[in-house]
């Protein structure tokens, strides 16, 4: 089936706005907030090193270097780095099982299968995260635009692997083929999806006011997890869109509810 765009958004506004939604956006939150925190305290914490090893007349004012202060924990730098890693772990595993629930036809805000071979996917997930994010990286480097095009043809692959068990070079073959099967719908979705997260993610640095570091930090957070959430909403529908015919062989029924 062609990927509809109106109906991509439609349906991802409607799981965003549903119970489903509600629950996945806060557990989102919970994880930016748990995040910050671990992050700015290993960055802090690894500043305080460096700090340590100058010699005193070359040492700096360390609140003047670290803004991040007002939301770290005052924790040893090899907790905060096992800390960081297990949360990216967390995170992984987070996204694939929020794609399995958005693209589940199950009354319940957290269908019973969303879990099946969830360490062997979480594993591929990152591998798959690792290898794009590379080219991608490699793609900016070549005057942006092999970046931007590499990123565009990726759009689909944490959906391969949350939802058709797919492996990792398998995922990406497969987001590809279905990026240029639905070329001009996806560049579409893929736009108004990034102008959205940049629009509210720097939305508070235009403000005539100045917000305590605190405030911004936890504001940003969530504001940056809800547009998260909802483009794992937009991008799960329109994904089952654009394979619509396989999931009715392979999966049966299987779809998003409301569908």
């Amino acid at each position: 089936m062609a990927l509809q765009i109106g109906r991509a958004f439609q349906d991802g506004i409607d799981e965003f706005l549903s119970e489903r939604g509600a629950v996945f956006a806060g557990a989102f939150i919970v994880l930016g907030l748990a995040n910050g925190i671990i992050w700015a305290s290993l960055s802090q914490g690894l500043l305080d090193m460096l700090l340590e090893m100058l010699p005193p007349s070359a040492q700096v004012n360390q609140a003047a270097m670290g803004s991040n202060t007002a939301v770290s924990l005052d924790i040893p730098v090899a907790v905060a780095a096992v800390s960081a890693l297990a949360l990216f772990i967390i995170s992984e595993a987070l996204n694939i099982v929020t794609i399995r629930a958005f693209a589940s036809d199950a009354n319940d805000p957290i269908p019973d299968n969303i879990g099946r071979r969830l360490g062997k996917t979480v594993a591929i997930g990152i591998a798959a995260g690792i290898l794009t994010g590379v080219a991608v990286i490699i793609g900016f480097v070549f005057l942006i635009i092999p970046g931007l095009v590499l990123a565009f043809l990726f759009f689909f692959v944490r959906q391969e692997i949350a939802l058709n068990d797919s492996g990792v070079l398998e995922s990406i073959s497969n987001s590809i083929g279905l990026v240029t099967d639905n070329l001009l719908a996806t560049f579409v979705i893929a736009v108004v999806l990034a102008v959205l997260g940049l629009v509210l993610g720097s939305a508070f640095g235009f403000l005539p006011i100045s917000l305590p570091p605190m405030v911004l930090t936890t504001v940003s957070t969530i504001l940056s997890s809800l547009v998260g959430v909802f483009s794992i909403a937009v991008t799960t529908v329109a994904y089952l869109q654009a394979t619509e015919s396989d999931h009715d062989v392979t999966h049966g029924t299987e779809s998003v509810g409301g569908l």
